[in-house]
């Protein structure tokens, strides 16, 4: 009898000592790999910019290199948006190809192998002629149920044109609705911390982060299937609308901008402000009544969020981009700010 007790004793002592160690394994670090995209029209960073990514040693870069929208009046897929070379890329560089919901909803199942085809050959024809080693690709798509599965099978045959891994953005709504949404066929998602809410509507609090939108996803991420890298949003911008119908962005215009505007007269929402006056501003004709709403993310949302999503991925590997590379952008935040968003832990 107290043979078989000592036996008990110690296989209970084992289990608490592999629950201890499984414990502290899944409380051990991320490890990060810093990054950036890079989303303008020219590729030509600046010296402060290519000192930023050595600083923060983020050597990987996800670069849009084109778009792939639907041209009524040819009745097909073209390329739009092409980027420009200024100067030699360096490093890590990820192409990524940004591919409207509505080319998808207009291209028939038959003529994905040619879109797959045509879209290949254009990346390898931009990297080979500007000297990217291509190790993956990813696509950018905010597919919907209805164009799920023309999204699911161009993303397979892509797989077999390029023959590289594929990776693809993913929203926080398709995380949450998978059995409506899917799970893309790729290596990798890159999830968005970002374009949370509708940014045509009025209404909208914050287009491009909501703590009430972001807590009803959060929760489903350490379930999701694939493998999940994160891309944080620094970029800032105003929206106007007229007429309460969506009129333009402002880049970088940020609320201290609008507060010292004197055609501008604040609402009680801090972030809103109505024109009192015609008059020309921002690069465009100003009309009374004319709502601004400002839209930015603060340091200590990001870095509150990059913390719970760190704590839900299952993945202990992972990229964490920075959205995206621009010195006027990257000014909002202080070096130390920037150096905190790419740590494991605050």
């Amino acid at each position: 009898m107290k043979q078989r007790h000592n036996r008990l004793i110690t296989g209970m002592v084992c289990l608490l000592a592999a629950s201890l160690s499984t414990c502290q394994q899944s409380k051990s670090p991320k490890q990060i790999t810093p990054a950036f995209y890079h989303w303008k029209s020219n590729y030509n960073p600046t010296r402060s910019e290519i000192a930023e990514m050595k600083r923060l040693h983020a050597n990987k870069l996800y670069l849009h290199i084109f778009d792939v929208d639907w041209d009524e009046k040819t009745r097909q897929p073209v390329p739009k948006a092409v980027i420009r070379f200024m100067q030699k890329p360096v490093g890590n560089i990820v192409p990524v190809v940004f591919i409207t919901n509505r080319t998808l909803t207009n291209l028939s199942p038959a003529s994905l192998p040619g879109l797959a085809t045509h879209i290949t050959q254009s990346i390898l024809r931009i990297s080979h002629q500007n000297a990217i080693s291509l190790r993956e690709v990813q696509f950018d798509c905010d597919w919907s149920t209805r164009t799920r599965d023309r999204y699911f099978r161009l993303l397979t045959l892509l797989k077999e044109t390029l023959r590289l891994p594929v990776s693809t953005t993913i929203r926080l709504h398709q995380i949450k609705y998978t059995d409506q949404t899917g799970i893309p066929p790729v290596s990798r998602g890159m999830l968005m911390l970002y374009n949370v809410a509708d940014w045509k509507q009025p209404e909208t609090r914050n287009s491009i982060y909501d703590a009430e939108v972001v807590n009803q996803y959060v929760s489903f991420v350490s379930t999701y299937p694939l493998p999940l890298d994160i891309v944080l949003p620094l970029f800032r911008w105003t929206v106007v609308y007229r007429n309460n119908r969506f009129l333009t962005f402002l880049n970088n215009i940020d609320r201290k901008l609008l507060v010292n505007t004197t055609f501008l007269q604040a609402q009680s929402d801090s972030t809103r402000f109505i024109a009192n006056r015609d008059t020309s501003a921002f690069g465009f004709s100003v009309r009374r009544n004319d709502l601004f709403r400002s839209e930015s993310v603060s340091a200590q949302t990001l870095i509150r969020e990059k913390k719970r999503l760190l704590g839900q991925i299952s993945n202990q590997r992972l990229t964490l981009a920075l959205y995206h590379l621009d010195s006027t952008v990257l000014s909002a935040y202080s070096r130390e700010t920037i150096s905190t968003f790419f740590q494991p832990h605050p």
